[in-house]
């Protein structure tokens, strides 16, 4: 009797664990396709971001090019300037050009002051700058453009309650509209303007114009869009350390020693980098340049404010 009560409750048991088995060979499958399937949707939609990004770059930036002559796509050499290369698409000639604010270290004792910038954002990466940049505690500036797609609203109130400083760049980053003429300049200027106060809620008062304050595409002076900069009460900022991710060929090493090998050249750097679809090499040095800057004696990076010394590049 005993032995048929053991046989039946073997019985059962062998049951339950058939009916696990089974249970977790279907189960197991299903949640593994379910998770895939969430990845692969994620995948695509950042794929799709990316695909929509890089578009936008494109049409922006490839086109501009046309718009330059051969000479003008040659390239100025300055052993007395960091940069050595077209700047966004256009050469800059720094032998005509006064650099405001680019002090040498032996013209100015004290602290040495960093401020890494960001231009054309947002992009499918500027999460990922944010982290990096959360990650080290560090305060940058972003000159974006206007992207009024809602998956990049949240992108520009993150820059801003990260505490991050809000630049303008632009609304459309179309050189041959933006300085077809001083109307378009405003136009296009107190859209970006608008649009960010009405996404964020601050009213912008850094600037940097595309392709610098020194390009050679403006048809309207620069000393007239500079005064009307300042009767906006706008503050223009150019740079005097470039990472060089501009150019083709850029690489996460190429970037890293543009930036950490001029940075000691000033005691106050305002560096140029890119925040654009095409740039992950950008994102992938970004930990190593904090990292060496931060190591560098007496040397800090912050974010511009109205204290800020403004790098110029002023036509003589």
């Amino acid at each position: 009797m005993e032995s048929k009560k053991q046989y039946s409750k073997r019985i059962r048991n062998l049951r339950r664990l058939i009916l696990t088995t089974v249970a977790a060979a279907c189960l197991v499958p299903t949640c593994i396709c379910v998770i895939l399937a969430i990845r692969y949707d994620r995948l695509n939609d950042r794929y799709e971001q990316s695909e929509a990004n890089l578009a936008w770059y494109r049409d922006r930036y490839g086109s501009e090019k046309e718009i330059l002559s051969s000479e003008e796509e040659e390239t100025v050499a300055d052993s007395s300037f960091p940069i050595s290369e077209p700047i966004d698409g256009m050469d800059v000639d720094y032998a005509t050009i006064e650099v405001s604010g680019a002090q040498n270290p032996e013209d100015i004792e004290g602290t040495r002051y960093v401020y890494l910038t960001f231009d054309d954002g947002p992009s499918t990466y500027t999460d990922d700058i944010l982290d990096i940049l959360a990650e080290y505690d560090v305060k940058a500036t972003f000159f974006v453009c206007g992207k009024p797609d809602a998956k990049y609203t949240d992108v520009y109130k993150r820059i801003v309650s990260d505490g991050h400083t809000l630049g303008m760049h632009s609304y459309s980053h179309k050189y041959s509209e933006i300085y077809s003429s001083m109307e378009s300049y405003k136009a296009d200027l107190d859209k970006l303007r608008i649009f960010l106060y009405e996404t964020t809620g601050v009213w912008s008062k850094y600037y940097r114009f595309p392709g610098g304050s020194s390009n050679k595409v403006s048809k309207v002076p620069i000393t007239e869009l500079v005064d009307y900069l300042d009767n906006s009460e706008i503050t223009f900022f150019d740079w005097n350390v470039s990472a060089g991710d501009d150019r083709a060929g850029a690489t996460k090493d190429t970037i890293y020693a543009n930036i950490v090998n001029n940075v000691p050249r000033f005691k106050h750097c305002i560096v140029l980098m890119h925040d654009a679809a095409d740039k992950r090499s950008t994102v992938d040095a970004l930990p190593e340049i904090i990292e060496a800057i931060q190591a560098m004696d007496d040397t800090v990076i912050v974010p511009i404010t109205d204290d800020t010394l403004p790098v110029q590049h002023i036509n003589k």
